[in-house]
Parts: structure tokens; sequence; C-alpha cells
């Protein structure tokens, strides 16, 4: 009883089958099937180009009905296309035979649709980047206790490798994308990306402050020195104060901003003996002034001048000369301590040289730091 019911189940099937094909063949229609070079599926689309919805997905050797009442001279193919109604293929890649078994792809073809596709992650993951509201650090967090995190040019393993970072590394995060993090490394100040799975947070790390004066337009940095005496700029418009490193008698910080395009400024505090009783720079005789300034000359094409703060301290200004300026260190002395600020373009620059404009900015922005005795 149960074959003689699957019989007629079977028997039933078929009629249909047969039944719908006579009915289409009636419409006009015929079937043909889909064939693509890649073997990759094409979709079906709600009108006769690419700017319309695609309702479906046809895969490779994909048995359609095709409906001739459409004339097709755009290139395209009008099918019967499920319960969606009307739907539309390229026409390129229907023919009238059964094409087999889809292609396999050759090793290049393989490495190129992986490159593309990489491509692809790149592009999505650069267009998600942003910079964060506030920096803050993280650690490297690799999968092993002895392995490493890469430390990449851009956001995507496919791109050239910087460095790679241990266990426990700290690094400046400065802005993300949907996966990737963009930081710098505080030893080297090379910027770079890591990717966030292979991190943990650290949080903030104040040794420096930025307040908001004058209504909100105007911000101010302050940043103590080991206890010793409080240095306090009115930063640039967009700029935030950073500490990067602060070890013994050494503080490495940034004056930032998160507009990509702008300079970087960097600030080097360091104690020295030999200037352990020189308050200020102004009370260096020319030939001290002399050796200070052999010692910007002995590395660099430099082109040595003065300024002074709007507080009376005398800074030495050594602008790189050539076609290309790029780096202004700026130097100031205090209570022994070197007081080193230099001026770089932003990585992400197009103009890899800083500009007359933006190297007024840095020596306007250094006029106004004072240094205060600490509280």
């Amino acid at each position: 009883m149960k074959k003689f019911l699957a019989a007629v189940l079977i028997l039933s099937l078929i009629t249909a089958s047969v039944v719908t094909a006579l009915a289409y063949s009636a419409w006009g229609t015929s079937v043909m099937y889909v064939k693509t070079a890649n073997g990759k599926p094409v979709n079906v689309r709600s009108g006769p180009g690419k700017g319309y919805e695609a309702i479906g997905s046809a895969p490779y050797g994909h048995q359609v009905l095709v409906d001739w009442s459409y004339a097709g001279n755009d290139g395209w193919t009008k099918v019967v296309w499920g319960g969606r109604g009307d739907g539309y293929i390229m026409s390129r890649f229907l023919v009238d035979y059964d094409p087999g078994k889809a292609p396999t792809p050759s090793k290049e073809e393989k490495e190129k649709q992986e490159a593309e596709a990489e491509k692809k992650k790149l592009d999505k993951e650069l267009k998600s980047e942003r910079a964060v509201s506030e920096y803050f650090y993280i650690a490297a967090r690799p999968t092993r206790a002895s392995g490493w995190v890469n430390f990449r040019s851009g956001p995507s393993k496919t791109t050239s490798r910087i460095s790679s970072f241990g266990d426990g590394k700290e690094l400046l995060v400065m802005g993300e994308t949907t996966n990737w993090y963009r930081v710098q490394d505080p030893d080297t100040q090379k910027v770079g990306y890591v990717h966030k799975s292979y991190t943990s947070k650290l949080g903030k790390k104040y040794v420096a402050e930025t307040q908001t004066t004058d209504g909100g337009v105007q911000q101010l940095g302050t940043l103590n020195v080991n206890g010793e005496f409080d240095l306090t700029c009115k930063l640039p418009e967009g700029y935030n104060l950073q500490v990067l490193k602060a070890r013994g008698d050494r503080i490495v910080a940034a004056v930032l901003s998160q507009d990509m395009t702008k300079p970087q400024l960097y600030l080097s505090i360091a104690y020295d003996e030999t200037y352990a009783d020189v308050e200020r720079m102004n009370d260096m005789n020319d030939d001290d002034l002399l050796i200070l300034e052999d010692s910007f000359k002995d590395m660099n094409d430099v082109e040595i001048s003065y300024e002074q703060t709007g507080y009376g301290t005398k800074l030495l200004v050594a602008k790189e000369t050539g076609t290309d300026t790029d780096f202004v260190d700026i130097l100031a002395v205090y209570m022994g301590y070197f007081v080193e600020f230099n001026m770089t373009p932003n990585p992400k620059a197009a103009d890899q040289t800083l500009s007359d404009a933006q190297i007024r900015m840095c020596i306007d922005f250094l006029t106004d730091v004072d240094f205060n005795p600490a509280k």
C-alpha cells in the first residue's frame, strides 16, 4: 500500500511539472541555465539594470524560466522568479544548455579573489576610521605569553608590518576602525595599527590635563614636572596635551590634533645636571648658547633664531633648512630642565613639509608657555 501511495505521489509531481512547463511554454517561456566564468552565482534584480534591487541570487547551473515577452535588447533577460514575480538577469550569464559542474578557480584566480576580498575589507576599515574623543592606553595581548602582536601600517593583515610587540607593551590609542586601533608607540613615536582582539584597555594615564577656558573656546594644558614645577600653555585650536611616557626625570608628552592632516608637536623634558644652576635660558652667556647651537648644527642643517615667551623666557628655535622642512625644534631651559618641543608633519598629511604658517603656529603656541613652581 505504501509503495502504491509513493508511486501515485511521484506521478502527481511529474504531471504537475509537465503541466507547469506546458503552461509556461504557452506564455512564450523556455528553460535556460546560469553560467559564469568563475563559477559564482549571479544577482536576480527587480528591473533590467544594476541600479535595481537584488531580489535573489541564482547559483551556477541553476535552471530559470525565461519570459521572452521582454525583448532584452539592453543586455538583460526577463525570468520567472519564484514568489517575487518577474526578475532580471544579465543575458551574458544565461545559456540554453546544462553547463555541468562549476569550474574550479586556478591558483592565480584564487589568489586574485583573496586579494580583492582583502582590499574590500581594508577599504571598509578605512571608511570606518574615526578619532577617539580622548586618548587612552592599551596593552598588547598576544594569544601566547611568548607571542607577539603585529604593528602594521594600515588596518589589514595585508599591509606592511612596522614592527611587533610582546605581551604588555603599552600603546597610545589615537583613533580606531571597526576592528583595529590606530596607535602610537611611545618609545619610537611611530603611528600604526594593531588588531583590537590582541589588546586590552588600560584606561587614561593622566600626568597632564587639558582644561577649557574662555567660555569653552581656548584649551589650556598643564603638565606637572616631577612635582618641581608646572608647565602651562594655551593649546592650538583642536589640540590636546597627553603624556606618552614618564620615567624617572624624563617626560615625553604630545600635543596632538584629532585632525590627521595637522602637524604633530612633541614635548621632551629631561633634567641635565650641567645646567643645574640655570633657572632660564636668559641667564646663559653667549658662549653657552653657542655650545647649544652647535649641538643642533652637528646633527642637521638648521637655521638658529631666538624667540621669547610672553612671560619673558628665551627660546632657541632650530628650523631645518632646504626645500622641505620636516621638523622644527624649539628649546627652553628652566631650573636645570631641558624643555624641548619638536614639530613634524602628521604621517597622514598629504604634504610632508611644514609650511611657514604651521611653523609660526608652533612658535606662537610656545610664546604662551609659562613655568611656575609646583603648588
